[in-house]
C-alpha cells in the first residue's frame, strides 16, 4: 500500500476522533464506549492495513512467481528446440560422416584393386619376356637355382636344354628385324606347345637362344623333348607376309645326377658346350654333355 493512501486513512481516523460533538456525544456518560471505539477503530484501521500490504505483497509474489514459472516454461521449450535441433544436426553429421566414410572405403578399395593390378603387370614383366611371352632371363636365375636345390634334397635329376635358331642372322638380314621378331614368336608357341607338365619351365635367355628347365628328368627325357621339338620345326615352315622360311634349330642338354661339386653354372656350362657341339657339327641337331664329377 502506498503512504499516501496510509496517510489519508490515518487523517480521517484522527478527525473522525477528534471531532468534538462525536467525543463529547461518546464520553457523556462513560468513557470506555470511547476507549473500545478507537480500540476498535485503530484495531480495523490497522488490520485493514496490514491485509491491504500483506495482500499486495502476496500478489506481487505471486505474479513475479508466475512470471519466472513462465519464463521457466519457455526456456524449457527453449532448450526442447535446442536439443532437438541437436539432435537433428548430430544425425545429419553422423549420416554425412558415414557416406563420406562409405565413399573413401569404396576409393580406397578401388585404389588396392588397381595397386594390386599394377603389382600384377609389374611382376609379370619383370618374370617374361616382352615379346615372346615366355620367362626372361631374370626369372631363369631365381628357377634354376631354386630346382637345383630341389634336385639335391630329392635326390632326383635335372635337365637343362639350350635351343638356338640356326642361322638366325640371315632371316634379320635377308627379311628385317620386324621378321625376326616374328620368327622368335613363332618358336616360342612351339616351345610353349612342347611342355607337358606344369614343372617344365621354358626361357628367352638372349636373342635366338632359349632354355628349358625340366624338373625330375633324365637324359632320355630331355633327349627325347628336344629331338621331338626338333623334327617337328623341321616339317614346319614360318611364313612371314607369304614368304615361307624355312627355320631349323640346335640343341644342347646337360642333366644333373647329383655330381659332386656341380652347381647351376656348370649345368649351364655342359649345355652350352653341346650345343656349341651341335653347330660346330652341322647344326639342326642335338648334342649331349655328360658331367664328371
Amino acid at each position: 500500500m502506498k503512504p499516501v493512501v496510509i496517510a489519508k486513512i490515518t487523517g480521517y481516523a484522527a478527525l473522525l476522533i477528534l471531532y468534538t460533538p462525536v467525543a463529547m456525544a461518546v464520553t457523556a456518560e462513560s468513557s470506555e464506549p470511547l476507549y473500545f471505539t478507537m480500540g476498535f477503530f485503530f484495531g480495523s484501521v490497522i488490520t485493514a492495513i496490514i491485509t491491504c500490504y500483506l495482500s499486495r505483497h502476496f500478489h506481487k509474489k505471486y505474479k513475479k512467481m508466475l512470471l519466472q514459472l513462465k519464463l521457466a516454461k519457455n526456456n524449457n521449450k527453449i532448450a526442447e528446440q535446442t536439443m532437438k535441433s541437436l539432435t537433428e544436426e548430430q544425425q545429419d553429421s553422423q549420416d554425412l560422416l558415414e557416406e563420406r566414410v562409405q565413399e573413401r572405403t569404396l576409393e580406397l578399395n578401388i585404389a588396392l584393386q588397381e595397386l594390386e593390378s599394377a603389382n600384377q603387370e609389374l611382376e609379370r614383366k619383370n618374370v617374361l619376356d616382352e615379346l615372346t611371352g615366355l620367362h626372361n632371363r631374370r626369372f631363369y636365375d631365381q628357377k634354376i637355382l631354386a630346382e637345383y636345390r630341389r634336385s639335391r634334397r630329392n635326390l632326383t635329376p635335372l635337365s637343362l636344354v639350350l635351343i638356338d635358331i640356326d642361322h638366325f642372322k640371315l632371316v634379320n638380314d635377308n627379311y628385317g628385324h620386324l621378321a625376326g621378331d616374328q620368327c622368335l614368336i613363332w618358336l616360342s608357341k612351339h616351345i610353349k606347345q612342347s611342355l607337358k607338365r606344369s614343372a617344365d619351365k621354358a626361357f628367352r635367355y638372349g636373342g635366338e637362344e632359349f632354355c628349358l628347365i625340366l624338373p625330375n628328368t633324365d637324359v632320355e627325357g630331355a633327349l627325347l623333348l628336344a629331338e621331338q621339338l626338333r623334327l617337328l620345326l623341321n616339317e614346319q615352315v614360318f611364313i612371314f607376309q607369304e614368304i615361307e622360311i624355312a627355320l631349323t634349330i640346335s640343341c644342347g642338354i646337360c642333366t644333373y645326377q647329383q655330381e659332386v661339386d656341380i652347381g647351376p653354372e656348370q649345368i649351364f656350362s655342359g649345355a652350352d658346350k653341346a650345343l656349341y657341339q651341335a653347330k660346330n657339327n652341322g647344326r639342326n641337331q642335338t648334342q649331349q654333355y655328360i658331367l664328371t664329377e
